[in-house]
């Protein structure tokens, strides 16, 4: 009989997206198979991380990335799920420390997963890839700038976004040139820099994508239809828009949409599942993001799209362990 896997789920972090990713981290462990699989949800929050043992903690000895059970158990994880949304899970930390235990982990790269975390690095990095993007401005913290001139330089509305945040934490949508500045300082509270980019409007797209066994898979696209100004948190957790699979776009968008999906991967070095968003506007899609962690709560867009083409999340999970074991 083959030996279980002890796969430790992680989850919380280090940002606001403490709570989106415990419940991604529940829906995974609802779905994982327990015979291929010995689960455990280890909790992390800065310096420590722990499995709940019943209804106290029980510290993970991060010298080897085991744990020590209440009877004198000891259980050493063979396999990292990472479903940390934000730092230490989506910005290549917990990869790198991975890497120096080789034990093998879910998700992309240390490298990958750094950059890709970055929204201004990410765009930097697809510069000369023929990747339709908007236009942006970035500035730092202490940096001195000029709201004015910044206006001048696109139309209104525009976006204001955090270089490191998710789940639309850190970003504003200004409509005025006189709420500019605001924006701006409200976001450098939350970041070290950020971008002001202009405004596409269209579709706004998410997809899943992930290699398996040498092949690409793309999963269909889901069409967000947010209540609000854009796919805020409420949007995306509570239930504030709707979000239909496969999305209303045309084939040539569909097809534009793939070509752009797997030149980033690429370019990017990923690997197992991630999901990108895009806008679509007049049949060409433009870049927003990559997610290197994507949710996995039920009400997350991967599970959605999965179910659409006919793919059990048991399955799902089999398929990026297998692919990164």
């Amino acid at each position: 009989m083959t030996k279980r896997l002890n796969v430790a789920i992680l989850v919380g972090g280090d940002s606001p997206e403490f709570d989106v990713s415990v419940k991604s981290g529940a829906f995974v462990e609802s779905v994982l198979d327990r015979d291929k699989y010995n689960v455990f949800s280890v909790k992390v929050k800065e310096r420590r991380w722990w499995v709940d043992c019943n209804g106290t903690g029980c510290d993970v000895d991060k010298n080897d990335f085991s744990v020590t059970l209440p009877d004198g158990v000891r259980i050493g994880f063979d396999y990292a799920l990472i479903m940390i949304h934000g730092t230490p899970g989506e910005n290549g930390l917990l990869q790198s420390y991975f890497e120096m235990m080789r034990i093998p982990y879910s998700t992309c790269p240390p490298t990958s997963s750094a950059v890709t975390f970055d929204k201004i690095l990410t765009k930097r990095a697809l510069a000369g890839y023929d990747i339709p993007m908007a236009r942006d401005i970035r500035i730092a913290r202490g940096s001195t700038y000029d709201p004015r001139d910044i206006a001048g330089k696109f139309s209104m509305p525009l976006f204001v976004k955090a270089a490191t945040s998710g789940s639309s934490f850190g970003v504003v949508k200004v409509k005025s040139a006189d709420t500019l500045a605001e924006a701006i300082d409200t976001v450098l509270g939350q970041s070290c820099d950020l971008l002001v980019e202009e405004f596409i409007g269209g579709t706004e797209i998410s997809c899943g994508i992930m290699r398996y066994k040498g092949e690409y898979i793309l999963f269909p696209p889901t069409e967000i239809v947010p209540e609000g100004e854009f796919f805020d948190y409420d949007a995306k957790y509570n239930g504030k828009s709707s979000e239909i699979t496969p999305a209303r776009i045309s084939d040539k968008a569909l097809q534009r949409l793939y070509i752009s999906m797997k030149t980033i991967y690429e370019a990017l070095n990923m690997r197992a599942l991630v999901r990108m968003d895009f806008i679509v506007r007049d049949h060409t899609p433009y870049f927003i993001e990559v997610n290197t962690v994507p949710g996995m709560s039920p009400a997350s867009l991967i599970p959605q799209q999965a179910r659409a083409m006919g793919l059990e999340p048991s399955k799902l999970f089999d398929m990026i362990i297998e692919e990164t074991l």
